[in-house]
């Protein structure tokens, strides 16, 4: 039988449990409490979990979560978090794509199942498959799922060490200190709050606070209040959300970080209002990257780079490469925290992003200043063709949510006999009957051949749970 891992990553035992302990667990699942690491790892080995085998974990936010991640890592296996909201039926295709030798969960997992192995594991049930189930992962190995652009069945490969590496990284670019207090109320299944917010709070020395999802604008500023936070991260529809309210934010948040998707300069710019005195950092990556790839500190620059994603961290090394014949340029990214491989059943253009070991093409159009700062154009499947003008998905999404009460916008791209073609949908924070007027908003903004060919609007949820999406 293997002996479990001593450290992980130059990160001790007795380091990790501290941590784990401290987390300031604000969740339904707090008050079940995370077990001791090494007993976690003891009972994996003692229910025979091979080294390199795939724990799927479909697990709420939690200390829980945390420490079933670590508990797995000691015992040499390989954790892939997916979300708790999952479908079992999509759960069930991940476990045979990755393939997985066990499923974790709240409830019941793999319900359907026979021929299985159940018991209990710290707050949570575990299904565990028979036999060996060979994923090609090997033990000191970490898996992220990745989105709906390669398939949900598929995932990328790390090495722990890469993966704290880019944390550490991401950790300076945002000024993150021992003696912070961190809020994650982002899904913890999201490797930016994995990897820039968990794994850079152990590796810095900063305490955890663990709340959500789902977002509540009122919450989220009590929480900060309450617990002292100095740092917390949001996408963009969440500080949209949060710009509407109109609310301040407390003294004490010093760091606010903005990932996942491109924030407009004229919500960067309301942020900083907000915030006078406070820093604001927009961040940009894409979970094959390791997640983080560059950061802009919007708090110091003019007005003119708020549009701007940064610069590129420590180590990384970007390249801007024509396609042909769109010709738009793919931003490419060198460094060593780029996964090591796809796994699962990869679909699409993603099966050949990885161009060369540590070597990626992101997918992203971007365009770099002579300085060296990089600005987001959108993604390769954002253009379409519409009366012989190539028009930007993404610009156009970034320009509807400037629209007050606008919370996202997506778009459908339509095919037809006469060319394509895009349909658009707006969410609001509440249904006021203005479709109409709101429709008429979003052309004033737009020259004709970019307009959609119809405009629907909807309403967020009471619990604003969409936010998260």
């Amino acid at each position: 039988m293997s002996e479990p891992l001593a450290e992980l990553a130059g990160v001790s035992l007795a380091v990790l449990q501290r941590f784990v302990e401290r987390i300031r667990d604000l969740t339904d699942s707090g008050s079940r409490g995370p077990r001791g690491l090494e007993q976690l790892a003891a009972t994996w080995r003692a229910r025979g979990l091979r080294p390199g085998e795939v724990v799927l974990l479909a697990l709420p936010n939690g200390a829980e979560l945390v420490a079933q991640v670590f508990g797995v890592l000691l015992a040499r296996g390989v954790p892939a978090l997916v979300s708790p909201a999952s479908p079992q039926g999509r759960q069930m295709a991940l476990v045979d794509a990755l393939p997985a030798r066990a499923l974790v969960a709240m409830r019941r997992p793999a319900a359907q199942a026979t021929r299985v192995e159940r018991f209990e594991l710290g707050g949570a049930e575990v299904a565990l498959f028979p036999g060996e189930r060979p994923s090609g992962a090997e033990a000191g190995e970490m898996v992220l799922l990745t989105s709906g652009t390669s398939g949900f069945a598929s995932g990328c490969v790390f090495d722990l060490d890469a993966l704290f590496r880019n944390a550490r990284r991401h950790a300076d670019s945002v000024g993150l200190r021992a003696g912070d207090t961190v809020l994650v109320n982002l899904p913890l299944y999201f490797s930016y709050a994995m990897v820039a917010q968990v794994f850079a709070s152990l590796l810095c020395g900063a305490d955890l606070v663990i709340s959500g999802p789902p977002f509540q604008p009122a919450a989220y500023g009590r929480t900060l209040s309450e617990h002292a936070v100095t740092v917390s991260a949001l996408t963009p529809i969440l500080v949209r959300a949060l710009l509407q309210r109109g609310e301040g934010f407390p003294e004490g948040l010093r760091s606010l970080g903005v990932g996942g998707d491109v924030l407009s300069p004229e919500h960067v710019a309301g942020l900083l209002r907000l915030r006078p005195r406070g820093e604001l950092y927009l961040t940009y990556g894409l979970s094959e990257a390791g997640p983080r790839v560059a950061t802009l500190s919007a708090h110091v620059e003019p007005a003119h780079r708020f549009s701007s994603a940064g610069l590129p961290l420590p180590g990384t090394r970007v390249s801007l490469v024509p396609r042909v014949p769109e010709g738009q340029k793919e931003l490419y990214v060198a460094s060593d925290t780029v996964m090591k491989r796809r796994i699962g059943f990869v679909e699409g253009e993603k099966r050949h992003s990885l161009r060369a070991p540590g070597l990626l093409a992101t997918g992203d159009i971007f365009e770099q200043d002579d300085d060296g700062y990089l600005y987001y154009q959108g993604r390769l499947s954002d253009f379409l063709i519409k009366g012989g003008e190539k028009i930007c998905m993404a610009s156009i999404r970034r320009l509807a949510t400037t629209l007050p009460g606008v919370l996202t916008a997506r778009t459908q791209i339509v095919a037809g006999e006469e060319g394509d073609d895009y349909d658009m949908v707006l969410t609001v924070a509440e249904a006021t009957g203005a479709t109409d007027a709101l429709a008429g908003e979003v052309s004033r903004l737009l020259r004709l051949s970019e307009r959609p060919r119809r405009v629907q609007v909807v309403a967020a949820d009471g619990a604003t749970a969409s936010l998260h999406k």
